[in-house]
């Protein structure tokens, strides 16, 4: 089915919600392949995309996926990795694990 300019519209925010829960930027080349893959699913409208098993994805899963691909691994920023048994760095740094600049391993 065609997207209309309306579901268009729609992806691209619901796209643009996403890169910015997963800490990147609203311009990120990864922007144009999710709008491609993606489609409007459900009632009251969710953005999925279908992966290779033929299973709806949420857009962060994909995001997570593309992470990986050679084509944006360079343009991913890397968060700063905390050890999970240091605790004074565990609560120096929460507001950024907070904010996901930093994980804990």
């Amino acid at each position: 089915m065609a997207k209309t300019e309306i579901m268009r519209r729609f992806v691209h925010q619901e796209v643009l919600k996403a890169l910015q829960r997963s800490n990147l930027a609203y311009d990120h080349p990864m922007c144009e392949v999710l709008e491609q893959e993606a489609e409007i699913v459900g009632q009251p409208g969710c953005v999925r995309i279908l992966d290779a098993s033929d299973n709806w994805v949420m857009l962060e899963n994909r995001i997570k996926e593309l992470r990986a691909d050679p084509r944006f691994r360079e343009s991913v920023p890397n968060p700063a990795k905390i050890a999970r048994g240091d605790e004074s760095s565990l609560r120096a740094n929460f507001d950024e694990i907070a904010k996901g600049t930093a994980v804990v391993e």
